[in-house]
């Protein structure tokens, strides 16, 4: 069914003024119809006209290039080059960004593979690349854990076969943990350790439940998607390349 977009707009603003001004209406009957927009509808030049300025600004901002990626980054389990880059880059970021009192910047950083929307590619990486990698407004925060917390969170880790994180190697034979490091010194339980994660798993997302009651918890108002793109650029500048593999951050024995 064709329509004229610009009179149906019309239209509803027209009825909610209407409603606005009258306090006495009620509702007594809902009719419901269905609209079809595709290829064979009419174009409404003057809504094209108004939509085309804005349009053409967003697509200059979503086909910047970023970097250039030497080759295509996938997602995956227990260790992916697509994991690696973003923990890697959002720990990089955050400790950039966070300014504590004590002066000790976040050990590890901590995502979920889930969260990880899209893949990137070989060649040229964009802004509307990464916007299709983490499209979700989720913000980094730092969480400061007991080393028993510290030492659940890998073991958690271990249990769901990997999940992309930085600051950390860590082994495991089936599914109990036999190894790890941190910052590459041994981890040690009697320690508090900081990290960053998104404000979706520190709230309990993703069976992360024992996150939600840390030591301390510091907000950077700082987006992960933000954090991504402000690393790829910083890298740009110094003339390098995108270049990321699997490095053997996690090993099942």
């Amino acid at each position: 069914m064709k329509t004229n977009i610009k009179q149906f707009i019309c239209l509803l603003f027209f009825f909610y003024l209407f409603e606005s001004c009258n306090t006495s209406t009620k509702v007594i009957k809902i009719e419901k119809s269905v609209i079809e927009l595709n290829h064979t509808s009419e174009t409404d030049t003057t809504f094209e006209k108004i939509v085309n300025p804005y349009k053409t600004k967003m697509d200059a901002i979503m086909n910047e290039i970023l970097i250039v990626s030497d080759q295509e980054l996938l997602k995956g389990l227990p260790e992916s080059g697509l994991g690696n880059f973003v923990s890697d880059a959002v720990l990089k970021k955050a400790n950039d960004k966070y300014k504590p009192t004590d002066e000790a910047p976040a050990n590890i950083c901590l995502l979920n593979n889930g969260g990880l929307r899209a893949q990137l590619p070989k060649g040229n990486i964009t802004r509307g690349n990464v916007f299709e990698l983490m499209p979700f407004e989720n913000s980094i925060v730092i969480l400061t854990l007991s080393g028993e917390k510290t030492k659940q969170l890998f073991e958690s880790i271990i249990a769901i076969n990997g999940a992309p994180f930085s600051g950390a190697t860590v082994k495991a034979k089936g599914k109990k943990m036999t190894e790890l490091k941190i910052n590459n010194k041994d981890f040690d339980v009697t320690k508090t350790y900081k990290v960053a994660t998104s404000d979706y798993l520190s709230s309990g997302g993703d069976k992360y439940d024992f996150l939600k009651n840390p030591i301390k918890t510091d907000t950077l108002n700082y987006l992960l998607r933000d954090a991504i793109i402000d690393f790829l650029i910083e890298e740009n500048k110094k003339g390098n390349t995108l270049k990321y593999v699997t490095d053997g951050r996690i090993k099942f024995e």
